[in-house]
């Protein structure tokens, strides 16, 4: 698998790594890299050109010049640049792995399936818990009925996240940059990965992710920030099951992400270290892969995948479905600045953070009965309006600067 590389900083970093490992371990080539800050990283770019990689500081002019010689162009880019980036990569002959999510809107994400579609390339989106076994085991598990009508699927998890991760580049936090929408938040970055899960748990097949019927969202922030660092998301799908969806940025020590799958005769639990299986009056433990095994189920599908052979990915149209949530989580709720009176600012791995006071019981309750902060008399939570996502496929789908 010949490979190419759009960044080798920030989260570009992972994929720099990935694509060494996959080199040590015979997976694949690296043919070309875009490397714009070549000065700063002239260790990644002295090690790149060691294994016969050629560097550019221009992602079209690489594409330009590899046109037709690369399988697979990774894409770890700001999440305003994965459009433009996956549609030139596309028109190189490439097929594409773009980090996640797959764009901030969801007539970005529609525009990027039909250029997929016209090319006759594949584009694979790193929501890299899709790629994992336990996740087609869990999947398998549901789609045998063993446990019954799914009733509800649920997630709580609380990261911190500081000052120094808000100024790490020039759209954490934003909502838009420029005239281009951002909508990054823990539910579109960090913790989109468990959002992606679960619409693809409620699908009706193995590849397939939930119809969605509905979202309403109460998202809100505790830094000085555009976006949201805390929300509450309840969706509805078309096949009666519900999603609950509850995290923060804004709070003081890690927990989660945690998922409870519940059904009429059983349950699964999840979490990134292990998956518990409670069907049929018996109970399963299965292992989760650690980070490094996630990393390489990715490469091994692209293999796969670019060989011809069966793989499961994340498709665009799985991705899909987290950026309607996205988008119609954003219509829903105003961002709501929580009350300097309930907020607590804390030193933090040689930074600091804005922790919302009790936002910790707030979570659990909100996780444990799934209902929204406002349901809960949460003092500093406002409703939000349910938005129906059938047919919709425009961000924004009302008036708003």
């Amino acid at each position: 698998m010949k490979t190419a590389l759009i960044g080798v900083s920030g989260f570009g970093d992972t994929h720099y790594r990935d694509l060494l490992g996959g080199h040590g371990k015979g997976i694949l080539e690296i043919v070309a890299a875009t490397v714009i800050n070549q000065d700063e990283e002239k260790e990644k770019c002295d090690r790149l050109r060691s294994l016969g990689c050629e560097i550019f500081d221009n992602y079209l002019e690489m594409l330009e010049k590899k046109k037709g010689l690369i399988d697979v162009c990774f894409i770890p880019t700001g999440i305003h640049l994965h459009k433009p980036m996956t549609l030139a990569a596309l028109a190189s002959g490439a097929n594409v792995f773009v980090e996640k999510p797959a764009a901030a809107t969801i007539q970005e994400v529609n525009d990027m399936v039909d250029a997929e579609k016209k090319s006759g390339r594949f584009v694979a989106v790193g929501f890299q818990t899709i790629y994992t076994p336990e996740t087609a085991r869990i999947k398998e598990a549901i789609l045998s009925g063993g446990l019954g009508r799914i009733r509800s699927i649920k997630c709580k998890a609380l990261w911190p996240r500081t000052e120094a991760y808000y100024s790490r580049n020039n759209w954490a936090g934003r909502l838009k940059l420029g005239n281009q929408w951002v909508l990054d938040s823990p539910f579109n970055n960090a913790l989109s990965h468990q959002l992606n899960l679960m619409c693809y748990f409620a699908g009706s097949d193995m590849n397939s992710s939930a119809d969605l019927e509905s979202v309403e969202a109460e998202l809100c922030r505790a830094n000085p920030i555009e976006s949201a660092d805390t929300a509450c998301i309840r969706i509805k799908c078309a096949s009666g099951i519900d999603i609950h969806f509850v995290i923060s940025h804004a709070c003081s020590a890690q927990s989660g992400p945690f998922m409870c799958i519940s059904g009429e005769k059983g349950r699964i639990l999840w979490d990134p270290v292990s998956t518990q299986f409670f069907i049929g009056g018996g109970s399963e433990t299965l292992p989760c892969r650690d980070w490094n095994g996630m990393r390489e189920d990715i490469l091994l599908s692209l293999a796969r995948r670019v060989q011809g052979k069966e793989s499961r990915i994340c498709s665009l149209e799985n991705a899909a479905k987290q950026t309607l949530c996205v988008n119609g989580a954003h219509d829903s709720s105003e961002i709501v600045s929580v009350p300097d009176i309930f907020i607590e600012k804390k030193p933090h791995d040689s930074s600091s953070l804005m922790a919302i006071r009790g936002i910790e019981e707030i979570v659990e309750k909100s996780y444990e009965e799934e209902r929204m902060f406002s349901e809960l008399s949460v003092p500093w939570a406002v409703p939000g309006k349910q938005i129906s996502l059938r047919n919709y496929g425009f961000f924004p789908s009302c008036t708003r600067s």
